[in-house]
């Protein structure tokens, strides 16, 4: 069995003319992060690799989680392929996992997060909010072999949290 945590950056801060890319997180919504990942750690669902884009915003936000599942932030996986992605990017992401692991999360950007939970689970949802997170397990042995499957565990985001 493999499982799959679908991460949505952070917030992030128009107050500036930035290019997408390069757009931070909010200051004000770091702890919806921090939040979050205490959340995920209480089900004992800290992943074993997590895979990012590389947007500063998405990085931002992983180095929030690293730090609060003292996951070394240095091992963390950047895919060029998750920004401005689609689901079938995550999927295709997903699909090279080192098999070694059975838990990954990926943090990246809708709408391709909501598009993925929507076309490769069980559930439907409308939007995947910022910070969102969502627990998807499949049943596979090999990270290859997934391709639509999947059962949503359960669905974290920070207004839901208080």
């Amino acid at each position: 069995m493999k499982s799959v945590i679908l991460i949505r950056h952070v917030k992030s801060d128009w107050s500036n003319l930035l290019n997408d890319f390069d757009r931070p997180i909010r200051e004000d919504k770091k702890e919806d992060a921090l939040q979050i990942a205490k959340e995920i750690d209480k089900k004992s669902a800290v992943p074993e690799l997590i895979i990012s884009s590389p947007a500063v915003r998405t990085l931002q936000t992983t180095k929030l989680f690293c730090g609060k599942w003292e996951y070394p932030f240095k091992k963390v996986l950047q895919n060029k392929s998750l920004y401005e992605c689609t689901a079938k990017d995550i999927l295709a992401v997903i699909n090279k996992a080192d098999d070694n692991c059975d838990s990954i999360a990926i943090i990246c950007h809708n709408p391709a997060i909501t598009d993925f939970v929507n076309q490769y689970s069980d559930s439907s949802v409308d939007n995947v909010p910022t910070t969102g997170a969502i627990k998807i397990t499949f049943e596979a042995k090999h990270w290859k072999d997934i391709n639509g499957d999947g059962k949503v565990n359960w669905f974290l985001y920070p207004k839901g949290l208080k």
